[in-house]
Parts: C-alpha cells; sequence; structure tokens
C-alpha cells in the first residue's frame, strides 16, 4: 500500500513520514481520499484544486514557538543557579 502526497500527489512508500517530492507531511491512507485528482469530472467539466497548506503552517507555527519558549525558560533556569 501506497501513501499519496495530499500537496502534489506523488506516490510515496507506505512508511514515509514526508514527501520524496515535495516535502510535506505525509497523513495515513485513507481510502476514501488516497487518489490523485486528474482535474476532469464525468460529465467533461475541468475543475482543479489545490489542498490547504494552512494546517502545515499552523503545525510549524506551534512548533517554533513552543521551541523559542523551551530554550528561553533553559535560559531561565540556567541563569538562575
Amino acid at each position: 500500500m501506497s501513501k499519496f502526497c495530499p500537496n502534489c500527489g506523488h506516490e510515496n512508500k507506505d512508511v514515509a513520514l514526508f514527501c520524496g517530492n515535495c516535502g510535506n507531511r505525509l497523513i495515513a491512507p485513507n481510502f476514501s481520499t488516497n487518489f490523485r485528482d486528474t482535474g476532469s469530472s464525468t460529465n467533461g467539466s475541468s475543475t482543479t484544486s489545490k489542498p490547504s497548506n494552512a494546517s502545515n503552517d499552523t503545525d510549524w507555527l506551534s512548533c517554533c514557538c513552543g521551541s523559542i519558549l523551551i530554550l528561553f525558560i533553559i535560559m531561565l533556569i540556567m541563569s538562575m543557579g
């Protein structure tokens, strides 16, 4: 079973955590969304959609803020001792 990147559609190994093509964090396989949109529908009209990266931006920001807070606490503890 393979994982498909929600950002670029690249097929990755099932054990991969990040996309080998774009580096996006991969989610667990979901059979309802585990396919690549070809941009066409049954009525012949063309539709394109790009997944939102808002959650990835929020995760990155939370990680940075948490890291800065931890470093600040460590520096505070070291200055007291």
